[in-house]
């Protein structure tokens, strides 16, 4: 999927966006670079359900691999 932000305007004039197609945490690199081009500051941030699904399949992974390895030390 090819990265994405989408900006959204509301009418009470805040600044709202959202990044599409980024699975980890490079979205926090493009804050710093929104907050100057829209001089703007970030008042709160909460991450993508992508972000979130990325994580836990990471840590699923991670927990799979130190069982195997503790299958072959036979432990």
């Amino acid at each position: 999927m090819k990265k994405k932000i989408r900006l959204e305007i509301t009418a009470a004039g805040e600044i709202r966006a959202k990044t599409i197609g980024m699975n980890d945490e490079e979205c926090l690199d493009y804050v710093e670079i929104l907050e100057e081009l829209l001089d703007a500051e970030t008042i709160d941030s909460t991450f993508t359900e992508e972000f979130l699904r990325a994580q836990q399949h990471q840590y699923q992974e991670e927990q799979t691999e130190v069982k195997q390895q503790t299958e072959v030390k036979g432990e």
